[in-house]
């Protein structure tokens, strides 16, 4: 299609509407603006066809009455396409079948041929063609400043206060105000990437406008698996259940091909290396779960990758030693793009909306929550919401069927390790245990005493760490958070000692609670808060009397004895200095 610059042809420059009056140079155009009436000099490379809404846009989007009326119109104009003249007679014809004049027939016929789809002949709504611009060129611009430096900021402001300015702006500099509709409806068009950009930073508009099209495509088990952390969304309880721990945290490992969980692990304390390495151990080995309730969880076995975030807890040097120790690629996300972690992001949503099921949930946020009492309405103590997250994991998750594999996952974990013919391939095993676990355990650096290793307040010793008794030299001591009944010492020879307990905490030595409930601390601050008050008491009642018996003078030097006496008395020492001013004023406001 070819539009022809003849003088009083209507097209559009830069959103106006322009009537072509002729050519001003061989790159210009002499135009009338018909919004307000001037002569400009326009480009032509800036010139284009008046926009119009065509029915080529989707041919679905036709209401049903319209599009029977076209299918009919499209069936009789058809076989005249192939004719080379048509006679007014069956133009009249046909213009009375259809209820419209020859002249309208002739037009659509026009179109008809140029593009012969149904759809062409959809009747057009009416109205101002997209696009057209009548307001005022300085008003226009005057509204597109107020928008940029309006509303295009971090603080974000309402659409609203962007309106009050650009007419405030419009009447101060003597122009006619603009409507609310017009200033919305240029703010409207002005929403999308470059607004996000400005409003919400850099961050947030990727993750709205960026596309997202790649993906992670695996196809076997344990050839990658994703690791991360987040605090469950309910309060549990100390063993003694007279205390209110706080929410535990939660890490969790997932193999993308089958979507399984193929670890966890459940403390209080915040994310860690230890974290990782625990729950890689219990991804990696045999359940433990199975001792006590055989074939909950059948998945184990040793990664080709693992694929964490960038926090502090999944780097050091620990992790990526025992990690290189036996083949496992460890690797990271890269910065600032959530999306990587999808898989593991999605089972954790999942788990913690089956976690707000529990007594004592603080749901997702505080809206969700409203006035429920999450720590009295506690019930659970940790390890009770270990189990109960085990069968949640094992019963409830790896049953039901996963919308992107549409089998349950334990299902696609059986058929992921099944041959041709039927047999069940299980993973490899780790043939040494315990060397793996080690490789990946948390360890502190003790010196070995006659009383024991001495660590988290517990003592511990086997015959065997006696070779090592007088060294100044520090060993590496490993431990199980979750077992505190033993600790492994690799000796210099290359033997590996497991030392048992043998005092303190976790022996259960003392039979007293270590832990202490509220009521019992507020007791023994009250108590300390007392002795700060009696102290203080009795330090101003002493610099008071002492100001007194001195007459609220410093005292001076001892007078000198008289010539020519000799005087046996010891010398008289200089008294005790004062307190500072600092100190006075604290003890006054006390």
């Amino acid at each position: 299609m070819t539009l022809k610059l003849d003088p009083g042809t209507v097209c559009a420059a830069n959103g106006r509407v322009i009537q072509i009056d002729g050519p001003d140079s061989l790159t210009h155009m002499r135009a009338r603006d018909m919004g307000t009436g001037d002569m400009i000099s326009v480009p032509i490379s800036q010139i284009e066809v008046l926009p119009t809404k065509t029915s080529a846009t989707e041919a679905g989007t036709i209401p049903e009455a319209e599009w029977k009326r076209c299918v009919a119109l499209a069936r009789d104009l058809t076989p005249l396409n192939e004719r080379s003249q048509v006679t007014r007679g069956e133009l009249e014809k046909l213009a009375k079948r259809h209820g419209m004049s020859v002249r309208q027939l002739q037009r659509i016929r026009a179109d008809f041929l140029k593009d012969p789809r149904t759809s062409t002949l959809a009747r057009k709504p009416g109205g101002r063609p997209p696009g057209l611009n009548l307001l005022d060129p300085k008003v226009d611009g005057l509204i597109r400043h107020a928008i940029s430096k309006h509303y295009m900021c971090r603080e974000k402001p309402p659409k609203e206060h962007v309106v009050i300015r650009a007419q405030s702006m419009a009447r101060r500099l003597h122009l006619p105000p603009p409507s609310r509709k017009a200033v919305l409806l240029r703010l409207n068009q002005e929403i999308g990437w470059a607004s996000d950009l400005a409003r919400e930073g850099g961050r947030t508009a990727r993750h709205k406008w960026k596309p997202s099209t790649g993906g992670l495509f695996v196809s076997k088990p344990l050839d990658l698996i994703q690791i991360d952390h987040t605090p469950a969304d309910v309060m549990v309880l100390s063993d003694d259940r007279l205390t209110v721990l706080g929410r535990p945290w939660v890490t969790v490992a997932i193999d993308v091909a089958t979507r399984c969980v193929l670890g966890m692990y459940i403390s209080m304390d915040p994310p860690s290396t230890v974290a990782v390495s625990l729950c890689i151990e219990h991804a990696v080995l045999p359940k433990p779960e199975n001792a006590s309730d055989p074939g909950i969880w059948p998945m184990y076995g040793k990664p080709r990758k693992i694929l964490v975030d960038n926090g502090k807890d999944f780097r050091s040097m620990a992790l990526d030693r025992g990690c290189g120790e036996h083949q496992i690629e460890l690797t990271w996300r890269p910065v600032r793009t959530p999306h990587y972690g999808g898989h593991i992001e999605r089972l954790i949503g999942t788990l913690m909306k089956i976690a707000h099921l529990l007594p004592g949930t603080t749901f997702s946020n505080i809206r969700e929550r409203g006035n429920y009492d999450s720590e009295g309405k506690a019930r659970l103590t940790l390890d009770e919401f270990r189990d109960w997250m085990t069968q949640k994991v094992c019963r409830f998750y790896h049953q039901r069927r996963h919308r992107a594999l549409s089998l349950p996952p334990v299902v696609a974990w059986e058929r992921s390790l099944t041959d041709a013919a039927g047999n069940i391939v299980s993973p490899p095993l780790i043939s040494e245990p315990l060397k793996f676990r080690m490789d990946f355990l948390p360890f502190e650096n003790r010196l070995v005493r006659r009383t024991g290793i001495e660590l988290n307040a517990s003592r511990y010793w086997h015959e065997d760490l006696a070779p090592m008794l007088n060294s100044d030299t520090a060993v590496r001591v490993r431990y199980d958070p979750r077992d505190p009944s033993a600790v492994w010492v690799r000796r210099a020879d290359g033997v590996l000692v497991t030392a048992p307990v043998i005092g303190g905490r976790a022996a259960g030595t003392s039979c007293i609670r270590n832990s202490m409930d509220q009521v019992t601390q507020a007791r023994t601050d009250a108590e300390t808060d007392k002795g700060f008050e009696a102290t203080d008491s009795i330090e101003a009642n002493a610099q008071k009397a002492t100001r007194q018996a001195r007459g609220n003078k410093r005292p001076g030097k001892p007078p000198a004895p008289p010539s020519g006496s000799h005087s046996t008395a010891p010398p008289q020492l200089p008294p005790p200095a004062s307190p500072s001013r600092t100190a006075i004023q604290l003890e006054e406001w006390v």
